[in-house]
This record gives C-alpha cells, sequence and structure tokens, in this order.
C-alpha cells in the first residue's frame, strides 16, 4: 500500500565536521535557549537551517528562510554537505545502558511517497494548526530539502521487518556518538540491493502511522500539490513526490510512548472543597501521595481511567472513574474509538464538564502542558496555575485505533520518546 524507497541522502562530510556538532532535537522541541546553545555549538550546525534566527530586519527578502537556503547553499560549495552518489536506505540505531534499565530502537530512513489521508495509506493521529504548517512550507520552499525525518510507525505483527533492520547492522557504522542525555546514535547506510528489494516489497502491503510530524508531513503535501501545478515536466518519480520519514516497527520493543500533563492556568473557579464534591460525579478517591514519585509510581501500575491531581499546598490525589459511568452515554456525541481514551475522558468529563473550561479557551491557551512532570509539580507550587492533571501514557495499539477509525486524539496527547535526531540524513528535492 505504500512506497518505501531508497534515496540519495544529504549527508555531512564527517572529514570536515564532527557530526555530535552538528546534529539538533526536532524543530519544534527546540526552546530559544537550546537554539542559542547550538548556534554555539559548530557554525555548521543544522539549527541554522531547520530553525534559524530571526531578527527586527528581517524582511521578505532577508529572513530565515533565505538566510537557511544560503547556508545550504554554502555548505554544498565548501563541502560541509555532501550528496551521495547512490541511492541507500539508513539504519539508525539509538540505544542507552541507563535509559529504563537499558534500551535500544531501530529507525529505517527511507523516502516514502506521498499520499492524501483519504487513500488510507498513511494515517495521522493528531490534529495540526495552520501557524507551524505556513512556518514549514516557507522553509521548504527555500531550501527544497527534507531536514527532518518524519516519524512514522508501521505494523509489524511477526517482527519480519524488524529482523530485516537487525541483520542490517552489521560492521562499523558511518556515524557513532553519545548525545548530552546519554542515547547513543548510530547509523549504518543499507548498501546491499537484495536487501533494498526486499524492504521496498516489505511496506507494499502496510499502512504507516504518523507518530510525529504531523505539519511537516502536510507541508510536503502542499509543496508537492503546488510543484504538480506548476511543473510542465511533472512526473510521479520526480523528488517532491517524496517525503523523508524514519520508519519504526509497532513491535519493536524499544517504542516508548510517554504522557502529557496538564496545568489548569488560573484559579478553579470554585473552592476546592466544591471541586472535589463535583468531581464525585464521575470520579472517586483511590489513594493519596505526598511526593510526586510515590504518586506517579502508583498511576503507572494503576488500570485505565487513573489520573493523578494536584493542588497548591495539599498533597496528591489518585483518582479513578467510577465504575457506574457509562462512557458511551456520558461521552456519546463523541466517536466509539475515542470514548475510552484517558486524555478525552479527562478533558471531557473533568476540564469541560467540573471545571467548565471551554474548548475554545483551550485553544487560547487556559492549558499548560509539560512532558515532564516535575516542572508541573513546580509551576502548580508556584501558583502560575491552579491544579496539575497527571496521566498515564496512551498505548501504540490505541494510538492505531483511533488512527484506523480515521479519527484523532486530542493536541498534547503523545509524547514518542526519544526524538528522532535531525541532520544525520536530508533528503534533497533539487536535482
Amino acid at each position: 500500500m505504500v512506497e518505501v524507497l531508497p534515496f540519495k541522502a544529504l549527508l555531512y562530510n564527517k572529514s570536515k565536521v564532527a557530526i555530535e556538532k552538528v546534529v539538533a532535537p526536532p524543530y519544534d522541541v527546540i526552546s530559544p535557549q537550546e537554539q542559542e546553545i547550538l548556534y554555539n555549538k559548530n557554525p555548521y550546525n543544522v539549527v541554522r537551517l531547520i530553525l534559524g534566527k530571526e531578527t527586527p530586519k528581517d524582511n521578505h527578502k532577508d529572513n530565515r528562510y533565505t538566510r537557511a537556503r544560503n547556508y545550504l547553499h554554502s555548505w554544498l560549495s565548501q563541502g560541509i554537505l555532501k550528496k551521495d552518489s547512490h541511492e541507500r536506505f539508513y539504519i539508525y540505531r539509538q540505544a542507552s545502558s541507563t535509559f529504563l534499565g537499558g534500551w535500544e530502537r531501530l529507525t529505517l530512513f527511507a523516502r516514502v511517497r506521498l499520499e492524501e489521508y483519504s487513500k488510507e495509506k498513511i494515517l495521522p493521529h493528531e490534529k495540526t494548526l495552520s501557524a507551524p504548517k505556513e512556518d514549514r512550507l516557507r522553509l521548504i520552499r527555500e531550501c527544497e530539502t527534507n531536514f527532518s525525518p518524519i516519524f512514522g510507525l508501521f505494523p509489524d505483527l511477526h517482527t519480519e521487518v524488524h529482523s530485516l533492520f537487525m541483520e542490517s547492522i552489521q560492521g562499523p557504522p558511518l556515524f557513532r556518538f553519545t548525545d548530552d542525555e546519554g542515547i547513543e546514535h548510530s547509523l549504518w547506510p543499507l548498501e546491499e540491493e537484495n536487501k533494498k528489494r526486499t524492504i521496498t516489497e516489505a511496506f507494499r502491503n502496510r499502512t504507516i502511522l504518523i507518530a510525529d510530524g504531523h505539519h511537516r508531513y502536510e507541508t510536503a503535501l502542499q509543496y508537492k500539490r503546488e510543484k504538480a501545478r506548476l511543473d510542465p515536466d511533472f512526473n510521479p518519480q520526480k523528488p517532491y513526490n517524496f517525503v523523508l520519514m524514519g520508519l519504526v516497527s509497532m513491535e519493536d520493543p524499544g517504542l516508548v510512548v510517554f504522557p502529557i500533563h496538564r496545568l489548569v492556568k488560573g484559579d478553579l473557579g470554585m473552592p476546592l472543597e466544591d471541586f472535589l464534591q463535583k468531581m464525585g460525579r464521575y470520579f472517586e478517591q483511590r489513594a493519596v501521595f505526598q511526593d510526586l514519585d510515590g504518586m506517579l509510581d502508583a498511576l503507572d501500575k494503576a488500570p485505565a481511567h487513573t489520573f493523578g491531581l494536584k493542588h497548591r499546598g495539599e498533597p496528591f490525589y489518585l483518582i479513578g472513574l467510577k465504575r457506574e459511568v457509562d462512557l458511551d452515554e456520558a461521552l456519546s456525541s463523541l466517536p466509539p474509538v475515542l470514548r475510552k481514551l484517558d486524555v478525552v475522558i479527562l478533558h471531557s468529563l473533568m476540564i469541560e464538564g467540573i471545571l467548565g473550561i471551554t474548548s475554545q479557551e483551550v485553544k487560547e491557551g487556559r492549558l499548560e502542558y509539560y512532558k515532564d512532570p516535575r516542572m508541573a509539580l513546580k509551576d502548580v507550587e508556584a501558583g502560575k496555575g491552579s491544579l496539575a492533571l497527571f496521566l498515564k501514557a496512551p498505548t501504540v495499539s490505541e494510538i492505531e485505533r483511533v488512527a484506523q477509525a480515521g479519527e484523532t486524539m486530542p493536541q498534547k496527547s503523545t509524547f514518542f520518546y526519544p526524538k528522532l535526531i535531525t541532520g544525520l540524513v536530508m533528503y534533497p528535492l533539487f536535482q
């Protein structure tokens, strides 16, 4: 169903730069402080391409996008970047001896034919916003390059494809380094023609679920439409018909999804006692904890539909959905596949139903989101919000069911960790 092919990658020249000095996280997780650190790390760091600095003097002729184009062309002419002369797949391993007591994940870097969502070959699980897509569209128009891979997942029930990845990481890698978080990154080009054909064939009857990179995927689709409309020599094999993806088996034991926690900004709109009483309509108190770690450990082991709560100056409450609550009735306005998702239950019954916070208020910033629960605790105790809400992680099977049903999860529902790094391989759309 999907076309997954090797490609002529754009690579850093390791004889001229140290790869660990020039890679970066995906653009959308880089803070202003980290942007500055990456700028100072090396003059050829990929951050100048994916998230260049803005200046007060920026105009339509000189801005972060035109400067990215100029950096790209300059680095190519200097030999800092070079285009591979052969079409290859690349196998990317991330590993750690300390994370989760020992961990690794394998990813295939490939070019994947762009497909409209309506064809149900490539499936989203989140909605997108217009501003990030416009930003990425301006970048791809100027640079004609996919700098960052879209993170995709594929069904692999008997791990046939994952096993092919395992077989392909023999011998010394092209790149290997360890980042500041202790994650080791290694990259192997896949040279064997028979194995390349086998991988392409293995994907023909599979779908791909977008884990991270929805905005970039939709941007690539829009760019393809533009190019196809304006190109008098259009043919479906031109590079802009494809997008760079990092593909991970859903059966990879290293596929990790973390939750994203919430902070309600502003006051509760009612005394805490009234809130706890109203909460009893849907939820019951399961346990009380004095420390974050104890609550998180209990939350991790608890059944579905269990949540953590923290009000400033109060202990941690572990609450659960009452058994008598009929979700099909309480959430009858929602598609059935969404009704049992913890994040949907929390938003519909707690945030909207009890606190009265509307979806429009959520869009306007009434909630703050946290990947690190310690930051949520810090901010609620500092008075930046009135209530911290802690969730269990969604499962990959839940995400897949939502996507297969043609639905999307609420924004900020999933956090796949660690991210695919940017700068190891890039996909040029120019000849």
